[in-house]
């Protein structure tokens, strides 16, 4: 199987139209399907399955963000800000198809949001906010770092390994609010008898990646709120087992149903606890 890229010089050169919140949502859930779609034809060839025909994929160099001419600088006009994980395993861009300048990305583990992180955040919304139309929170399934919180949550002694590095304890510190958070939903939801499960850890850490990725989402939330940014904040997480991003697990984002692809960042300590329970629902129901 084939995957060309095409450039036709003669087609007409197309811009990049996002104009608002919704287009830049669309465009990345567009990204994301067709990062799965372009996934799911590879792996349907190395099983001998499928078609062998070529995959064209049309380019055109204005909307890939690329110059047009040899020394050209273009301007940073990026449409989306997005504070990731740092895990090798979630390129930002590709799982979303987006290329240059489309983006602005920070990536730091766990996706939680430090000082330095918080700072250039603030420089995009900013300097980019001509263009800039969402600011998204995107965590994902398996976390190293939301497993090593959950761990040294569930037997303590672990924890002794961390706390002699200021650096990585701060960052599991940060996430045990998710961990805490996820483990009351999941004895909410699941009664007492749930910390007794022998799945007990992997429910807890499938639920409290949801969690944290919400968390920084209304940590985020509040600072743009209080420099009066127009943005709205996203969130939602990155599943390794389906390739897409959604807000609950199990759930399908579309065209018609944004919400599913990426939430809204909760308003307040109430709403995030309410989503919390609702992700364990989610979560102790897909392991039924």
């Amino acid at each position: 199987m084939d995957v060309i890229y095409r450039y036709d010089p003669f087609a007409p050169l197309v811009p990049r139209e996002v104009t608002d919140t919704e287009s830049a949502l669309a465009r990345l859930l567009g990204g994301n399907q067709r990062f799965g779609e372009l996934v799911g034809r590879l792996q349907e060839r190395t099983m001998g399955r499928g078609s062998d025909e070529p995959l064209v994929i049309p380019m055109c160099p204005v909307a890939w963000g690329l110059p047009l001419f040899q020394g050209q600088v273009l301007s940073q006009t990026p449409f989306a800000a997005i504070l990731a994980c740092s895990d090798a395993r979630v390129p930002t861009e590709t799982i979303f198809d987006q290329w240059f300048n489309d983006l602005f990305v920070l990536r730091l583990a766990g996706n939680v949001l430090g000082a330095e992180c918080l700072g250039s955040l603030h420089y995009a919304i900013k300097h980019l906010a001509e263009s800039l139309e969402l600011v998204v929170v995107l965590g994902h399934s398996n976390c190293g770092a939301v497993q090593a919180a959950v761990s040294t949550y569930l037997s303590p002694t672990n924890f002794a390994d961390i706390a002699y590095t200021y650096s990585l304890r701060s960052l599991i510190d940060q996430i045990q609010i998710a961990v805490r958070g996820s483990a009351h939903a999941l004895h909410e939801e699941g009664g007492s008898r749930i910390r007794t499960d022998e799945k007990y850890q992997e429910l807890l850490t499938a639920t409290a990646v949801y969690v944290n990725a919400a968390v920084s989402a209304l940590e985020l939330r509040r600072e743009l709120t209080e420099r009066k940014a127009r943005q709205p904040v996203v969130f939602g997480v990155y599943d390794f087992g389906t390739l897409s991003v959604k807000a609950l697990p199990g759930a399908v984002g579309s065209a018609t149903n944004l919400a599913a692809f990426l939430g809204a960042a909760p308003a307040n300590p109430d709403e995030l606890s309410a989503y919390a329970r609702e992700v364990a629902r989610a979560v102790l129901r897909m392991n039924e």
